[in-house]
């Protein structure tokens, strides 16, 4: 692992190339920043009436909805995958799709 870890950070150094190490996700994909026009005066909007926030959905509660729609011959599969996905929203504060 750490002989790939090196040919990897090295292989730039010692055969040329762009250095890539300090690139943020955005410029790896390529994404180009447009440049924000100046702010026009505006006035503030008031809202008559503000909703209440919703809370979100917790993560163990999506598993319990999933696992419950998990049925006939697939059912084991379905409910590890909800396991796995319960996991990954644990970790990330996100329901993977």
């Amino acid at each position: 692992m750490s002989v790939m870890l090196a040919i990897y950070l090295g292989w730039p150094l010692a055969f040329g190339g762009k250095q890539r190490g300090l690139e943020t996700p955005a410029e790896a994909r390529g994404v180009v920043a447009a440049p924000v026009s100046a702010a026009k005066h505006t006035r503030p909007v008031v809202m008559a009436k503000l909703a209440a926030p919703v809370r979100p959905e917790s993560c163990y509660k999506r598993y319990q909805r999933e696992v419950k729609l998990c049925t006939g011959a697939t059912a084991a599969a379905c409910k590890l995958g909800a396991a796995d996905h319960w996991d990954m929203c644990e970790a990330t504060g996100f329901w993977p799709n």
